[in-house]
């Protein structure tokens, strides 16, 4: 059997080819690398950034704000420094990218922030917010630029099934990633067409989802339960 395919069948389905990826983000080197590059690559990141930043201003300026798959911190950073109420916690696979992350903020930050470690590939991912995180729900969570680190399509519905039990009533959901489309991504194993996204958030339960935005290739998605 293919080393890459997951075996626990109370998570993801035994059988399912993933996508290899050419990075090792728990690396320090592939990190930093990684940090270095993304922002250069694409830019009109901090377009979406802002995007994120006026719906938490207008509906939880004093709430508190998860980042799934948060990486070296730059939205960490954009919105601690415009968003001075919010709480912040920033869930990560990688040790090395929460280190990246700590070097951006300001010692105010800092404290408005808790950094957790954990792998939302693995089954039961969301137990880390009760065994080790002051918070449990959030109201509001963002994912961007990570949902095709589940490494497969397949995937997607579960983990929206999973983040729904980190979501109150009013919770705001963003994803952004990658989307499968002629201009965009070519890989319809590891990224979703818009229409697939909004199918796999409605699977799992999510039926209030709504597609925003085409950003150069990385569509943004908000939803509530």
């Amino acid at each position: 059997m293919n080393e890459n395919r997951h075996k626990n069948a109370d998570h993801f389905e035994i059988g399912i080819d993933e996508v290899p990826s050419p990075i090792d983000l728990r690396n320090p080197d592939d990190a930093l690398q990684w940090a270095n590059e993304v922002n250069l690559k694409r830019p009109w990141r901090y377009e979406i950034f802002d995007y994120y930043l006026q719906e938490i201003l207008q509906h939880a300026p004093i709430g508190n704000v998860l980042e799934l798959g948060a990486g070296p911190g730059f939205l960490a950073k954009h919105l601690l420094q415009h968003c001075p109420n919010i709480e912040y916690t920033a869930f990560d696979f990688s040790s090395a990218m929460h280190e990246l992350s700590k070097s951006k903020l300001t010692t105010s930050e800092l404290k408005r922030t808790e950094y957790l470690l954990g792998d939302f590939k693995q089954p039961n991912w969301t137990e880390r917010f009760q065994q080790n995180s002051s918070q449990q729900q959030f109201d509001v969570i963002i994912m961007h630029q990570a949902l095709h680190e589940l490494r497969h399509k397949y995937y997607a519905t579960a983990f929206h099934s999973a983040v729904k039990t980190l979501m109150r009533e009013q919770t705001l959901y963003f994803v952004c990633d990658h989307i499968f489309a002629p201009d965009a991504q070519q890989n319809n194993q590891l990224y979703m067409s818009v229409e697939e996204h909004l199918k796999a958030f409605k699977t799992a339960g999510i039926s209030d989802a709504e597609f925003i935005q085409n950003f150069k290739g990385l569509a943004v998605f908000k939803a509530q339960r």
